[in-house]
């Protein structure tokens, strides 16, 4: 029997160069997360490494860091943190523009800038 679940993943902060900059510039990713609804087999415990597709190509792993029940979704949210201590400039690109995955807020809903 599948299961649908939200996934929340923690993505670290990075550093990157802008086109025409020189300094590097920080985006900060401490106040947001990235969500996304999957078909599981069974709910992921704690500690679970999950595999998480990213649009039709590219995946990455997250850690599970807690899985609970929510009532006003009516399913099961696993919060994740990404594997990796640091992700690259491509890879986060390629998080940020994908079609599968949202970006929320921790206070305030959607984030507006990405």
């Amino acid at each position: 029997m599948t299961h649908t679940l939200e996934i929340s993943v923690r993505i670290p902060s990075l550093r990157v160069r802008r086109d025409g900059k020189e300094d590097l510039e920080t985006i900060v990713n401490s106040d947001v997360r990235f969500f996304k609804n999957v078909e599981v087999e069974a709910i992921p415990k704690l500690g679970d490494v999950l595999t998480m597709t990213v649009g039709s190509s590219g995946t990455f792993k997250c850690e599970v860091t807690r899985s609970d029940w929510h009532h006003e979704k009516h399913m099961f949210v696993a919060a994740c943190r990404y594997s990796k201590r640091t992700i690259a400039q491509a890879e986060y690109q390629a998080l940020v523009d994908a079609t599968d995955w949202q970006v929320r807020g921790l206070l305030l809903g959607p984030a507006t800038t990405r």
